[in-house]
């Protein structure tokens, strides 16, 4: 383990369909992390790893905030759907 890198231990919590987990109040500010914000997450099968990122926010230049919070929604609301498409 790298002399930087902190360990934490969280217990898993039922939200809805998913489970959730805590983020370290030590990691959240160093992060500037806030409700509401959002992280991307990887998953890495060959090491079993779970990595999380704080999401990059900037849009690209004349992107509307609303018009991409409606686009994400379309695609979730039809993800299966999108999914059944891409895969015929």
């Amino acid at each position: 383990m790298a002399q930087a890198e902190k360990r934490y231990t969280r217990r898993l919590n039922q939200s809805g369909n998913s489970l959730s987990a805590g983020i370290p109040k030590a990691i959240a500010d160093q992060l500037e992390l806030a409700k509401g914000d959002e992280l991307n997450v990887y998953y890495n099968e060959e090491t079993g790893e779970i990595i999380m990122k704080k999401a990059n926010r900037s849009l690209p230049e004349g992107v509307r905030p609303d018009v991409l919070q409606a686009m994400n929604r379309a695609v979730d609301k039809y993800d299966d759907a999108l999914r059944n498409l891409k895969n015929r």
